[in-house]
């Protein structure tokens, strides 16, 4: 079977050339506040943290940014895990501030 020249190179149409290379533009992003009134920042903490462990199997969810403010001072906030990239590239997965070596995400 001989191909015809005219056929071996069959350009795409346009809509479907600037379908593949024109930059999408990244769909709009939400971010969900949800207060929870704690009597303590010590106990804020604790709590941020078990809610941030009970949801990482969702995928939307940042756990690495999750942070406590005071209610009256929103503006200064306090890390919740400590968030240091480990040498394999998992992040530690400690409380923020901790003492010691850091553990990775899902290590020992």
């Amino acid at each position: 079977m001989v191909i015809p020249p005219d056929r071996i190179f069959v350009p795409l149409p346009r809509a479907a050339v600037l379908a593949f290379t024109e930059p999408a533009e990244p769909p709009p992003r939400h971010v969900i506040h949800l207060p929870v009134a704690v009597a303590d920042l010590a106990e804020a903490l604790d709590l941020a943290r078990w809610l941030a462990r009970a949801l990482t199997s969702t995928p939307q969810v940042d756990v690495a940014g999750a942070t406590v403010s005071a209610e009256d001072a929103q503006h200064v906030r306090h890390w919740v895990f400590c968030d240091r990239i480990m040498p394999d590239r998992r992040r530690c997965g400690r409380q923020a501030d901790h003492g010691g070596a850091c553990l990775p995400v899902g290590g020992p």
